[in-house]
């Protein structure tokens, strides 16, 4: 048996565009339980390409909205497309978002709203995060590579690098004085018991 796994996006005007994302062939008995539903591999290529399809998508859309231009408010032209690495829980992907050219005043403009030298989602920086500070460095690329088709920043270094800057940005506790120090700040203030 064959399968195919489609995504259709449905636009603003209900129209309908679909992508087909991965084709899967399984036997169609049960005899072999290793080829039962999907295998680990598989999963990560059909999460991967159900990824990479959507945020294309998203980019596409994206690209429609042109910014005026700050010199002298005239609408912006695409220039061209850069393309942005960026990594994702469902692996590496490639954004492709316009750069835009004003004919008037001849500036050019990076994508509207783009975060500049961003190269990883927020989602992976804090899983990579969690698992580094359950687990040792390289425990944790090695699980976030056998679990999800991460592949990138996968070397214990990075992990190691990443983790302190997403603790350095985690916000300060606020911590309580020792009961014993707030009693003594109090003590000359309080009226003695001296009988």
């Amino acid at each position: 048996m064959v399968w195919i796994v489609k995504l259709v996006s449905i636009g603003a005007e209900d129209e309908e565009h679909s992508t087909e994302v991965m084709r899967i062939a399984k036997p169609g008995n049960l005899t072999d339980l290793a080829s039962l539903g999907l295998t680990l591999a598989e999963g990560k290529r059909l999460l991967a390409g159900v990824q990479r399809e959507i945020v294309a998508a998203q980019a596409r859309v994206h690209a429609v909205h042109r910014p005026a231009c700050r010199g002298c408010a005239a609408s912006y032209r695409i220039k061209d497309y850069r393309q942005h690495a960026l990594a994702t829980l469902f692996g590496q992907i490639a954004v492709r978002l316009p750069r835009f050219h004003c004919a008037r005043c001849a500036t050019t403009q990076a994508g509207v709203g783009w975060p500049p030298h961003v190269r990883l989602t927020p989602e992976l920086d804090r899983l990579r995060a969690q698992f580094s500070a359950l687990m040792t460095y390289r425990t944790a690329a090695e699980m976030l590579a056998q679990l999800f088709p991460v592949d990138a920043g996968t070397d214990p270094e990075t992990l190691r690098r990443h983790t302190f800057k997403v603790a350095e940005s985690l916000p300060v506790p606020v911590t309580a004085e020792p009961a014993a120090s707030v009693l003594s700040a109090l003590a000359p203030a309080m009226p003695s018991r001296a009988a």
